[in-house]
């Protein structure tokens, strides 16, 4: 039994949401960008929380906001062109202040195309801190302890980077919550590729995406990257806080 057919028993996987493929998502070679692997991950975990009464209107009448810490996407078979994704999601585990969630997205034979695990935290949005209490103001579902890949919300490898571009946040890259939305950042990366490196996009097999600090309108920043036959690494630093604002980790 393949993980598909396990747990579409579970009653919260049980729902199939149909999602598009848009035109907007792909690039002119036909190729996903990576932004529009977030747009799906977001559009299928709204539909699905408002489901449950955990999304966004929820959270937002307790003060507390769902942040994405970290995304984890295996690719099983590449998009090339519109179409259509029948996806499902469940919440499988909370360990401290993190939440994880799996996705799994498919072609209308039901084979899986991609597949992920993302991390959350609740924000408390008067104080901007994590939210750390055992009980929480409105109900989740038990968690179903199976996970699609391994993921981590902790970013962990090592590399040298060169600066590749400097810009600034704009009021265009903020979302309700205040700060960039999780999609931006995907764009920032792609945007300092090379045209050979988004030529390599074809033969994507894993994106890694760690939401390391806010990022708010008006912050100036660098993404500097490290590249070898086997990945792209992107770092995203904050120059107006002097921190770190993301890594992004591409894998072929």
């Amino acid at each position: 039994m393949d993980l598909q057919e396990k747990h579409i028993k579970n009653i919260e996987s049980s729902h199939i949401h149909e999602l598009d493929v848009e035109v907007f998502y792909l690039n002119e070679s036909g190729v996903m960008k990576p932004s529009a692997y977030q747009a799906l991950f977001a559009e299928l975990a709204e539909k699905h929380l408002d489901i449950y009464h955990s999304g966004a209107d929820m959270t937002l009448k307790h003060g507390l906001a769902w942040v994405l810490v970290s995304m984890s996407i295996e690719i099983k078979r590449p998009i090339n062109t519109c179409m259509k994704l029948y996806a499902h999601t469940w919440y499988s585990q909370r360990k401290g202040p993190y939440f994880r969630r799996e996705l799994v997205f498919c072609n209308k034979s039901g084979a899986v195309v991609f597949h992920g695990s993302t991390f959350s935290v609740l924000l408390e949005m008067d104080n901007r801190k994590v939210f750390r209490k055992k009980e929480l103001p409105f109900e989740l579902t038990e968690p179903d302890t199976v996970f699609c890949m391994e993921a981590d919300p902790h970013f962990k490898e090592n590399a040298e980077f060169i600066p590749c571009e400097s810009r600034k946040i704009y009021n265009s890259d903020i979302d309700l919550l205040g700060h960039v939305n999780n999609r931006r950042y995907g764009d920032f990366a792609y945007d300092v590729l090379s045209d050979e490196e988004r030529f390599r996009f074809k033969e994507l097999k894993r994106m890694d995406l760690y939401f390391i600090s806010e990022m708010r309108s008006k912050d100036e920043f660098t993404v500097f990257k490290s590249a070898d036959k086997d990945r792209i690494l992107l770092r995203g630093h904050n120059n107006t806080k002097s921190d770190t604002a993301f890594y992004i980790v591409f894998r072929f």
